[in-house]
């Protein structure tokens, strides 16, 4: 009789603490997400303010083209804001509503600034290599993670370089017209100042190109 007793408190026991085990994962659990999706929601917020801020800075530079070249401000915003998005891309999903929105935008973005860019070459002197580069991250492109790698290096290493990533599956009329201009169907392709490449560049391609353009314009 004892023995079934302690039989069964044994496994009273145990079931206490597996149901307490669960209720303190399930809440901590809640507790957690719950901390996710507000540091998600104040960065969504960030990214429509800095967004925002960089409209503004469009509409002024618009009026001054040349005043671009001797501020990196809003090249670096628009880093900044690309950063962002990785991250909640990340958090959420490359196919979360929210995250497309903000994605599209900001693409447009990116395309106001290489035309204010190709302005400030025409107007003002500027020899800014300007790189746009198509990628994939729907699981279609081996190749796009580490092209991107390369770019974000070479931008760093090279002060002139400029590189406006687009994600190639972006519904978007100006994307689209930029795809149409440059015959882009696949990922991933660069447009170097306007010539094309259709397949993924090495470190040492990309940098013999900019060496190359660089003596042609000394």
């Amino acid at each position: 009789m004892n023995r079934k007793r302690i039989q069964w408190f044994r496994y009273f026991s145990v079931l206490i603490l597996t149901t307490a085990t669960f209720v303190t994962g399930l809440a901590l659990g809640n507790i957690l997400t719950q901390e996710k999706l507000s540091t998600l929601s104040s960065l969504e917020q960030d990214l429509r303010l800095n967004t925002l801020g960089v409209e503004l800075q469009y509409s002024i530079l618009a009026e001054e083209p040349c005043a671009a070249i001797n501020t990196t401000t809003l090249t670096d915003e628009l880093y900044s804001i690309s950063e962002k998005l990785t991250f909640m891309e990340n958090q959420l999903g490359v196919t979360d509503p929210d995250v497309v929105n903000l994605k599209e935008y900001y693409s447009l973005l990116q395309v106001r600034h290489w035309l204010l860019m190709q302005r400030t070459r025409e107007e003002c002197n500027q020899n800014a290599t300007l790189i746009q580069y198509f990628y994939s991250n729907a699981g279609d492109c081996d190749d796009c993670e580490q092209q991107g790698y390369i770019l974000t290096y070479l931008r760093r290493k090279y002060p002139d370089v400029r590189v406006y990533p687009y994600d190639i599956n972006l519904d978007n009329p100006a994307l689209t017209t930029l795809r149409d201009l440059y015959d882009i169907h696949s990922a991933p392709s660069l447009v170097i100042d306007g010539t094309t490449y259709k397949h993924f560049l090495t470190r040492t391609e990309l940098e013999l190109i900019l060496e190359e353009k660089d003596l042609a314009t000394t």
